[in-house]
């Protein structure tokens, strides 16, 4: 597939969710698929959609399209979606680059005065804006990315630091986009030549046990090779399957960069250093156990990818690395057999002493390859020759589409497979946290709910797929599809996401055995008495959430806890038992 076959597609894309109704118009359909593909590549973890658009005056213009919070690294993603209405590719001028740069920073600005008391509370933008208000002290970061179907060949703004808060800035284009999804099925075939590329070697000590799994190395990096590396492989040189356990979300850690600023010799002794894994290496024997690597083939980090990152990041700003080391553990794989477990092992086991409790959720863990087995030979019981694509690891879509060589047989492939029944393995698992009636999991971001749902598989709490499991699954998402558009045709304002999940949850509570997922399949629709409860539901979950225990309390962090569950259900006259305290330490980001 070339770049405007990628373009073609997101665009057609776009005008279908917007004729099936997912979207109120192209461009929000637009801006939802483009920050889909970042939030699937790890790029930003949980995308909150908030088109705003205020242009009364140049200097008074506003916009944002959507944002991320990510509350562990006190990070705020503001993102600008433009969508050229173009069928051909074009190209975004500088000008207009840094104008939307500027609309986006004068929101933040705007926002932290208060501007949320001037708005309506249904204004899609006004959770964000008041979020602003009441959490700045807590915001380290902002980074502002313009994201867009044109091509913007432009460096981003340098960044800045204004009131205790650090700036930047970041571009991601159609190209780039491409770029990103195209490494799919690519990662791990790197070759790196540090001889020639970067004109260094690594020395490393082997270690001494042999093993018929693996070889074991241990070493130093400079951080400049390693920034530069990064610099070129971007997120190739992240593994895929266990991505999620990393913090390489690009943001600027401030302590790794105060330590590069003001004490880059001591970087090695504060940093744990870099988990690593590679095919084979190519190197010369020193003596003693000593070999001079010289080239990486196949080289992954399973754990350090906020540190990798971050020195690309002191790299491209014109920090010193002359004298940061980064300390360096590769592994090299001998044979393919449980090779996926043990990288998803390595990455957890390293994560873990770092304080970040993840489950190991491999995309090749049994029960996502039975799905993704299921998925490939069930049909859609129409007239049409349709089937779900159950996707167990991210771009697996688009894979499968490149692998069609014909244009014919691409055609053939997207009118089986569409872009619209494509099941992510996160998207399942909010499917049936809302099914088992875990709606305030669900709403802390698709990530820590992933982890919870595995936890539930890993414990045998949920059931192992069969046919019949993998239809319901699918009539689950059906559900909670046509929930989310009905919540948005409610227009209720923001917490959409919330009302959905906290809705579906309450269906389940009250009205279970109106929900039958075989007919839901079998029709791949939900029966109208079933809409008509679930426009109820939405209207009472809204008026819920909205009036917490506490005033005042902040409705997206009350949708969070477990008592926001327990109060919805309290006030339908629902006993309920006392549950157990959450580990909010945990949980809450």
């Amino acid at each position: 597939m070339i770049l405007e076959d990628f373009h073609a597609m997101i665009c057609e894309d776009a005008k279908a969710e917007h004729e099936a109704g997912r979207y109120r118009t192209t461009e929000e359909a637009m801006e939802g698929i483009l920050c889909g593909y970042l939030e699937e590549e790890q790029v930003i973890s949980d995308i909150q959609l908030s088109p705003y658009q205020k242009t009364s005056s140049s200097r008074q213009a506003m916009m944002v399209s959507a944002y991320a919070f990510d509350e562990r690294n006190a990070t705020l993603s503001l993102i600008a979606v433009k969508w050229e209405r173009s069928n051909k590719l074009t190209k975004m001028s500088r000008n207009d680059a840094n104008r939307m740069f500027k609309m986006v920073r004068r929101f933040y600005r705007n926002a932290k005065t208060g501007m949320y008391k001037e708005m309506e509370e249904t204004d899609t933008a006004y959770t964000l804006a008041q979020m602003i208000y009441e959490r700045q002290s807590f915001i380290s970061i902002v980074r502002i990315i313009l994201v867009s179907n044109a091509i913007i060949d432009i460096e981003p703004p340098a960044d800045v630091e204004e009131e205790d808060t650090a700036f930047s800035y970041d571009v991601w284009d159609i190209d780039r986009i491409f770029r990103l999804v195209g490494q799919v099925g690519n990662a791990g075939d790197n070759t790196i030549d540090l001889r020639d590329q970067y004109d260094c070697s690594l020395s490393m000590m082997k270690m001494l046990a042999d093993h018929q799994k693996y070889d074991c190395y241990v070493g130093m990096l400079p951080g400049a090779v390693l920034a530069r590396i990064y610099d070129d492989l971007g997120q190739q040189l992240i593994e895929r399957n266990v991505r999620s356990f990393l913090q390489a979300k690009n943001a600027v850690n401030k302590g790794i960069r105060d330590t590069v600023r003001d004490e880059p010799e001591m970087f090695m002794a504060y940093n744990n250093g870099i988990s690593t894994v590679a095919s084979w290496i190519e190197s010369d024997e020193i003596g003693n156990g000593i070999v001079s690597v010289h080239s990486f083939h196949g080289w992954q980090i399973v754990n350090g990818g906020q540190t990798t990152a971050s020195l690309a990041n002191a790299y491209k700003t014109k920090l010193d690395l002359s004298q940061v080391f980064v300390p360096v553990k590769l592994t090299i794989l001998k044979s393919g057999k449980d090779k996926d477990q043990i990288i998803a092992h390595i990455s957890k086991y390293a994560n873990s002493q770092n304080k970040i409790t993840m489950s190991d959720f491999s995309a090749n863990t049994p029960w996502h390859v039975e799905m993704e087995k299921l998925s490939r030979r069930i049909w859609v019981p129409s007239r049409q020759r349709l089937r779900w694509f159950y996707e167990r690891a991210r771009g697996q879509y688009l894979v499968e589409l490149n692998r069609q060589n014909t244009a014919t047989r691409k055609k053939n492939f997207r009118q089986e497979n569409p872009k619209s029944r494509v099941v992510t393995k996160t998207l399942a698992a909010k499917c049936m946290m809302c099914a088992m009636q875990q709606p305030h999991i669900v709403s802390k971001g698709s990530e820590t709910n992933f982890v919870k749902f595995m936890e539930l598989v890993e414990a045998g709490k949920v059931p192992f797929p069969t046919e019949r499991y993998y239809k319901h699954m699918i009539a689950n998402v059906i559900l909670f599809d046509k929930c989310d558009r009905i919540v948005k045709s409610l227009q209720l304002g923001d917490y959409k996401a919330n009302v959905v999940a906290y809705s579906i949850a309450l269906a389940y509570r009250l009205f279970e055995d109106k929900i039958d997922f075989d007919k839901i399949w079998t029709k791949q629709d939900i029966s109208e008495e079933l809409e008509s409860l679930l426009k109820q539901l939405a209207q009472k979950v809204w008026d819920h959430i909205t009036h917490p225990s506490i005033e005042g309390t902040n409705i997206t962090q009350w949708c969070k806890r477990e008592e926001c569950w327990g109060l919805l259900l309290r006030r339908q006259g629902i006993e309920v038992a006392s549950a157990e305290k959450e580990n909010d330490e945990d949980e809450e980001a």
